[in-house]
């Protein structure tokens, strides 16, 4: 298979993710980007069924998508294991996440994000870091797994506030869909 199809099924899964959290959001009264945690869209005793049952289907997507883009990526990487299996787990995380949502028992779900978190963040620097992309591609990579990482230590040592978990979040999805769609359009 193309490494383009890889390319485009990573950035379909963070877009479509990236639109399904704005939508359950609007769509979740008073629901606060402040207050609020991604995963709260998740939780069908706080969301309601049909948003949680959205955004939970969207998460699944996510993590499918990404693991299925990860051997295809991770073949035109320097450090091929490496990547690979960094954006594999990172899908098993998102895929977690939308299997477990919140409130899940046994923490199954803050484990699934964590590792959707940590192996997000590792998997988008080392695909800026290993793959051959021009140079800004490579450095907003590099940038935008430090972003998640450094929010990642900050979200734990501050207790976990709402607001923080955007800047874990983002840059990953960001750098995903900038990534997928450079490798969709520019590789053969």
């Amino acid at each position: 298979m193309p490494i383009k199809v890889f390319g485009l099924l990573l950035a379909l899964g963070a877009l479509q993710f990236i639109a399904v959290v704005q939508i359950a959001s609007a769509l979740y009264p008073g629901y606060s980007a402040w207050t609020n945690y991604i995963s709260d869209l998740g939780n069908r005793s706080l969301a309601g069924p049909a948003v949680s049952s959205i955004f939970n289907s969207s998460a699944l997507a996510l993590g499918a998508l990404t693991i299925a883009s990860a051997y295809g990526l991770g073949r035109a990487a320097q450090r091929r294991a490496l990547t690979t299996s960094t954006l594999a787990l990172a899908g098993v995380g998102a895929l977690g996440v939308g299997l477990f949502p919140e409130g899940t028992p046994h923490g199954l779900h803050t484990i699934s994000a964590l590792i959707a978190f940590l192996f997000g963040g590792l998997a988008v620097a080392f695909l800026g870091s290993y793959t051959p992309v021009p140079k800004a591609l490579r450095m907003l990579g590099i940038l935008m797994g430090a972003i998640t990482l450094i929010s990642l230590a900050a979200y734990v040592a501050l207790g976990e506030p709402p607001i923080v978990e955007r800047l874990i979040v983002y840059p990953i999805l960001i750098y995903a869909a900038i990534y997928g769609l450079y490798v969709a359009a520019r590789w053969a």
